[in-house]
């Protein structure tokens, strides 16, 4: 890694969102038109993806159509499951209407994660809410 891409990856372990600047947006940044699918579902690749602006859909294929699980925003990571446990995408992301997202190879999130707590405690919050959430969802059926 390049020294100038190892100081951005630890400005955003350490300073997280203040960290955001022309420079990170350049190096890591991509924007995603309405309807873009982010991540497939049954995809192997472990990117993971901090949306910065817009929000994005959860969803399950069922048959031809697509499910809508979820639907997350600024601040969210979504693609952890499969940084963890190494499987294929469980769903597909789609852009609702234009995001722009940090998107990080395996390599460089595994370097903000192990550097910083706060991002241990960021995961976690995140998959709590999404059990949690889901847990309701399965309450009503």
């Amino acid at each position: 890694m390049s020294g100038s891409n190892y100081r951005d990856i630890m400005k955003i372990a350490f300073q997280a969102e203040e960290a955001i600047n022309e420079e990170i947006i350049s190096r890591f940044g991509k924007k995603y038109p309405d309807k873009t699918i982010l991540i497939k579902e049954g995809e192997i690749k472990q990117e993971i993806y901090w949306i910065i602006s817009g929000e994005v859909y959860i969803t399950r294929k069922m048959g031809k159509k697509y499910k809508v699980l979820a639907t997350v925003g600024k601040g969210e990571l979504i693609g952890e499951m499969s940084f963890f446990d190494k499987s294929v995408r469980s769903a597909t992301v789609i852009a609702k209407g234009p995001v722009e997202a940090l998107v990080f190879p395996k390599e460089s999130f595994s370097d903000i994660f192990s550097a910083s707590p706060q991002w241990t405690k960021r995961l976690l919050l995140a998959l709590s809410s999404r059990i949690r959430y889901m847990i309701e969802k399965l309450n009503k059926l």
